[in-house]
């Protein structure tokens, strides 16, 4: 999708009154870069790992540098390399830009990343590594550098509750498809010049998703909200399964008709269903709301 990869394609001189002002920037001085998180609020334990063919670090032919993060939360941020002279140094011509978040994880334009099985109800992203990916294009003289980071998973939030039904203790999920695998190892391609490419390694993967959870007492008029973190790519025939009381209640994500709901590569999908984890009698009275993106709105009544 378009919007995952961010170009940017800076200008190397500004115009003001048709008099042309200069960065001071040349071949061997640091790189200047600020870091933007459209999904996560930066802490100070994140590291970016950048890497650059055509740049290099201080009397070293190597491509690549670590980089903190100053945490605080704000959505763009400075960033400062990780060692002292370890900035990555601008060379020739224009350059070209690869980041991944957590660092350790890329080769050159290529981000190698892992979607766990089991996952953590307090922590989801905890369960997954390379979670964030970025580009750029810019030519020496530019800076700072702009690195825009998105998602290297597909996101589905479940807000469940017992509606106006007495409390419910949920104690369990877990999410299935027979659409295809929900987890596993997988690299992603990137490229400043379109969408990036996913390759999913067979060999590792999952079609169910696990999330470890204390029991929890939902009380009435109240709701649970549940994260889970899969892979990059197209998910449909997507069931979710709550422990309840003890016992485990299905939950189809399907459309207005009855079909398989689809949740796009890298999207975020957040399934409402207030008035589910309510006593087997009453489960046709639960209603399931549906916005993918903030944009897709579908209502489903449990028949």
């Amino acid at each position: 999708m378009k919007r995952y990869i961010t170009l940017l394609l800076l200008s190397a001189t500004l115009c003001v009154s048709c008099q042309k002002l200069f960065y001071t920037s040349v071949k061997g001085e640091p790189i200047g870069f600020t870091a933007s998180n459209a999904t996560l609020s930066w802490t100070s334990d994140d590291i970016l790992k950048i890497s650059c063919p055509e740049a290099t670090i201080s009397k070293s032919t190597q491509k690549w540098a670590d980089y903190f993060v100053p945490g605080g939360g704000m959505s763009r941020v400075s960033i400062s390399p990780k060692g002292e002279k370890t900035d990555l140094l601008w060379g020739n011509g224009l350059h070209h830009f690869y980041a991944a978040s957590p660092g350790g994880n890329i080769d050159g334009n290529v981000v190698s990343a892992n979607i766990s099985s089991v996952q953590d109800s307090d922590n989801p992203f905890s369960a997954s590594f390379g979670y964030l990916a970025a580009t750029a294009e810019s030519i020496r003289g530019e800076m700072p550098v702009n690195l825009v980071f998105f998602p290297m998973f597909t996101t589905l939030e479940f807000s469940v509750g017992p509606g106006d039904f007495p409390a419910a203790v949920l104690s369990g999920f877990r999410l299935e498809s027979t659409g295809g695998p929900l987890s596993g190892g997988y690299t992603n391609t990137l490229s400043t010049q379109g969408d990036p490419s996913i390759t999913v390694d067979s060999a590792t993967t999952s079609s169910e998703i696990t999330v470890n959870m204390a029991p929890v007492t939902i009380e009435t008029g109240q709701t649970y909200r549940i994260t889970v973190i899969a892979l990059p790519k197209d998910l449909s025939g997507l069931t979710a399964y709550f422990l309840v009381n003890g016992e485990e209640r299905a939950l189809p994500l399907v459309d207005q008709n009855g079909n398989p709901l689809v949740v796009a590569a890298f999207q975020r999908a957040t399934i409402t269903a207030d008035g589910f984890l309510t006593p087997d009698e009453t489960e046709g009275a639960a209603k399931i709301n549906v916005t993918i993106e903030s944009q897709d709105v579908i209502d489903i009544n449990l028949l």
